[in-house]
């Protein structure tokens, strides 16, 4: 693979990094959406005894929903990863390019791990605001464990009805703080990874050890938020206090294990494609402008 996209002194246009980035995030969503189901269900249930572990939670999905209930939020899903790809790499590409040349002007040498890290979060804050109502309403949907899909439109409604267009932000401080420390995280720790090795197949590995890492570090910020998507009346303290007086410190981390596991591989397929996607454009670009 050619240098990384990501590095510090890569120079991408804000336009290719925007598809490119919308062209990974909708790929990455696809192949990750049973385990985000599974994730989200062991992290919103306060009655451990229903789901107990991976397997035992895709049976009772399976045998009281059906298969196609891995894919339940799907659309705003989508539109979410749409959303939030493309925004988050455009907004990286230009904040990246910025940062490196005030460094150049002030004769600055930032390392590039540590650079990407407040480049990454700055970039998370943005896309997250960006994107954070299809957030919501895929958890919502998800939260549905009818047989019948509930209708998009009909929890459009409801959020509007209850809570106004405030509805739709209901968590999104948490949300925010830990989109933001989870992607600078893990842009770091690409970058670090990819730094000491350009093959190709570093470039796969080094998204899932940073995927996987920065999930780990940051995973009760988002259980918290997922809570309060949920119960927008009680605050993300006071949901915390509730939290670990009736489950105690584990239940700040139900659900870890698929979520680390679906945050890996999503970490992996969304780099990995905005890689490949920033090079064949810009190849094309160059060819077409020759």
């Amino acid at each position: 693979m050619p240098k990384s996209n990501i590095a510090r002194e890569s120079e991408v246009p804000a336009g290719i990094s925007l598809v490119a980035g919308g062209f990974s995030g909708v790929v990455a969503r696809f192949f990750v959406a049973p385990m985000d189901v599974i994730k989200i269900r062991l992290q919103l249930q306060t009655d451990t005894t229903k789901y107990r572990g991976i397997t035992k939670t895709v049976s009772s999905i399976c045998r009281h929903e059906g298969l196609t209930a891995f894919w339940k939020g799907n659309i705003p899903a989508e539109i979410m990863y749409l959303v939030y790809g493309s925004s988050q790499f455009a907004f990286y590409s230009l904040l990246n390019a910025y940062s490196t040349r005030l460094q150049e002007s002030y004769h600055l040498n930032i390392p590039g791990p540590v650079q990407s890290l407040f480049v990454g979060s700055v970039a998370g804050c943005a896309a997250t605001c960006a994107s954070y109502p299809f957030d919501l309403l895929r958890t919502r949907l998800i939260n549905n464990e009818k047989r019948k899909f509930a209708s998009l439109y009909e929890e459009i409604r409801h959020i509007v009805t209850t809570g106004g267009l405030r509805g739709f932000f209901g968590g999104g401080a948490l949300s925010v703080a830990s989109v933001a420390l989870t992607t600078g995280l893990a842009f770091s720790g690409y970058t670090f990874l990819r730094d000491q090795n350009s093959e190709e197949s570093n470039g796969l590995s080094s998204g899932f050890i940073a995927g996987a890492v920065s999930k780990i570090l940051v995973y009760p910020l988002d259980l918290l938020k997922r809570r309060r998507q949920i119960s927008t009346s009680t605050s993300a303290w006071k949901m915390a206090k509730i939290i670990l007086a009736s489950e105690g410190p584990v239940g700040l981390y139900h659900g870890l294990v698929p979520s680390v596991l679906k945050s890996a591989p999503t970490t992996m397929l969304s780099l990995y494609c905005y890689e490949w996607a920033t090079n064949r454009l810009m190849t094309t670009v160059n060819t077409m402008n020759a």
